[in-house]
């Protein structure tokens, strides 16, 4: 494994602590926190794709009606 040095505050490291369990390094903390990130940032993307999606499809069933009223 190819390591370097990041410091870190005192308190930062004390969040570290608390957040690892005794088979975690704090590589493995920091791994975990990170993929958790993402996954919500990826969650909240998605939410709002779907939203915009939801929009749309509104519109085009509204378009539909019309038509269809025309009938």
């Amino acid at each position: 494994m190819d390591a370097t040095t990041v410091k870190l505050h005192r308190s930062t490291k004390s969040e570290l602590e608390r957040l690892r369990s005794p088979q975690e390094s704090y590589d493995d903390v920091i791994r975990r926190l990170a993929s958790q990130a993402k996954r919500e940032n990826l969650k909240k993307e998605l939410i709002e794709g779907y939203k915009g999606l939801g929009r749309k499809d509104l519109a085009i069933l509204k378009e539909w009606d019309k038509a269809s009223a025309e009938f």
